[in-house]
């Protein structure tokens, strides 16, 4: 991925272990969360499967109400109960077995799996086994459209992962729609098996539940669409990641009321139940980070709207740009007068030769009143009125100076000033973001403290752009380039003459 690195000295690391050159840390320019991006549309709408698990975030983040369409035939897949070994190396199992079945009885299966690593593993077992298949799990992109197209056809079986192959309808082959008679293994173990009539259409197998039921209804999804048969069923083990970081402990004692031994399968609906309640619990949780993220990020939504506005001024130019300019030419002026006599008491201890030797210094300006003591102004109010005064003249001064290229060396200078103090104020949000948390040690919630210091770091900001940009602007200089120098360099000497050559 070229031109991306990643944050916080953790690209250098790598670099540095795979012996490679280690190159500098990059710096954030800009930067938006996905939420507040899609906020800047004046309207948003969108359409989806599986909107109606996450209703109550479309509508707290966008304000949107998620509205449920039937579909355009009534749906007849079979969506069986999860199947719940106690290990993984059972319930993979349990999966060659079962689509060895579905594949003897010519059926289209598709074996969903959440990585590409267990994609991967059960394509190793299905090697073992003699069954041919084909793996879809975005590193063939080549072959992805073709794999897609031939999954729905007799007797093949496809392993895919989320990501792979999504968007994409899977058309049933001749033949396959048709129910046939089947024998399954029996829950109790008993070899002889039951006998069922298995219905036809593509047969989801999926390897481990996802952490948002949104994702497993899209691979349910993928079968029986448009009315066509079809049927899901998700093979689960107490070893998955959902199962032992939320799920497995009160899965376990089910099992073990219904008296489950080593080997055996179990299958029930209160098991689905406590399945969805562990997703419902992990889809909170990180709705809860995406908020708290959001929450954060609408603290630089607000500042990153009031920069990019200035920006805007910069880019257009005209006399919005350049009444800004001198907003800003106005207030770094008196900033500077009041941090050099503020501090005083009374106006007889005024450093009047510090304040002009600070404003000639950073601005170039001189304020004559100040040179005579019979003038000198004793208040603070009308000193600061007389640089802002002598600050519009030295900046309509410089603008006549520039001539035709004055509209261009203000643009210039600001969008400079903008940028390079821009960035650095990211930097530090950046820096008060990895560390606000530890507020919480001192019974402080780190969101208030975090939009306290944003705020007071914003102000210093805007004052420190103000400053940049009057000082560069009120002592920029246009230079002739080396081409027009030397140009006027041969008018003045005039033409070469040749010489003679004996």
């Amino acid at each position: 991925m070229h031109g991306r690195r990643w944050l916080e000295g953790l690209h250098e690391a790598g670099e540095a272990k795979e012996a490679v050159q280690v190159k500098g840390e990059t710096q954030t320019m800009a930067t938006i969360t996905i939420q507040n991006y899609f906020r800047m549309y004046d309207k948003l709408a969108g359409m989806t499967g599986t909107a109606e698990t996450e209703e109550t975030e479309f509508f707290q983040i966008y304000g949107l109400e998620v509205s449920v369409i039937p579909t355009n035939r009534p749906v007849i897949r079979e969506d069986r109960h999860d199947l719940v070994y106690k290990t993984r190396r059972e319930k993979y199992n349990a999966i060659v077995e079962e689509t060895r079945r579905l594949h003897d009885l010519g059926f289209p299966v598709l074996v969903g799996t959440v990585s590409v690593d267990a994609s991967e593993t059960i394509s190793r077992m299905f090697k073992r086994a003699g069954l041919t298949h084909n793996v879809l799990n975005a590193k063939y992109h080549q072959r992805e459209a073709e794999i897609v197209a031939g999954a729905g056809q007799p007797a093949a079986v496809t392993i895919a992962t989320n990501m792979a192959g999504r968007g994409t309808d899977i058309k049933l082959g001749p033949g396959v729609t048709e129910a046939k008679p089947s024998k399954i293994p029996d829950l109790d173990g008993k070899e002889e098996g039951i006998d069922v009539v298995e219905c036809g259409g593509l047969h989801i197998i999926g390897s481990e539940r996802h952490e948002s039921r949104r994702i497993d209804r899209q691979l349910r999804g993928r079968a029986g669409r448009q009315g066509d048969p079809g049927a899901s069923q998700f093979f689960l083990s107490l070893e998955d990641d959902l199962m032992r970081l939320f799920g497995s402990e009160r899965i376990a004692r089910i099992m073990d009321r219904l008296g489950a031994q080593e080997g055996e399968v179990l299958t029930h609906s209160l098991i689905t139940r406590s399945i969805e309640q562990a997703q419902k619990r992990v889809e909170l949780q990180n709705f809860q980070q995406r908020k708290r993220l959001l929450e954060y990020d609408d603290v630089m939504n607000q500042q990153r709207e009031v920069f990019y506005s200035l920006r805007s001024f910069a880019l257009e130019g005209g006399e919005e740009l350049k009444g800004e300019a001198i907003g800003m030419v106005e207030r770094a002026v008196a900033k500077r007068v009041e941090t050099a006599l503020a501090s005083y008491d009374t106006a007889e201890q005024w450093d009047y030769a510090l304040l002009r030797q600070d404003l000639l210094m950073h601005y170039l300006l001189v304020i004559p009143e100040l040179e005579d003591p019979d003038r000198r102004p004793t208040n603070l109010a009308d000193v600061r009125s007389l640089a802002q005064e002598t600050g519009r003249t030295a900046f309509a001064t410089k603008q006549k100076s520039l001539g035709e290229f004055a509209d261009q060396v203000l643009a210039l200078v600001m969008l400079n000033a903008l940028d390079e103090k821009w960035k650095d104020h990211l930097y530090d949000l950046d820096q008060l973001r990895g560390a606000i948390h530890y507020r919480s040690w001192g019974q402080k919630d780190p969101l208030i403290e975090y939009k306290h210091e944003a705020y007071n770091m914003f102000v210093d900001l805007m004052s420190d752009i103000a400053n940049t940009f009057t000082e560069r602007f009120l002592r920029v200089q246009l230079a002739p380039s080396a081409d027009l120098l030397q140009a006027r360099s041969n008018a003045v000497a005039g033409p070469t003459r040749p010489t003679r050559r004996s």
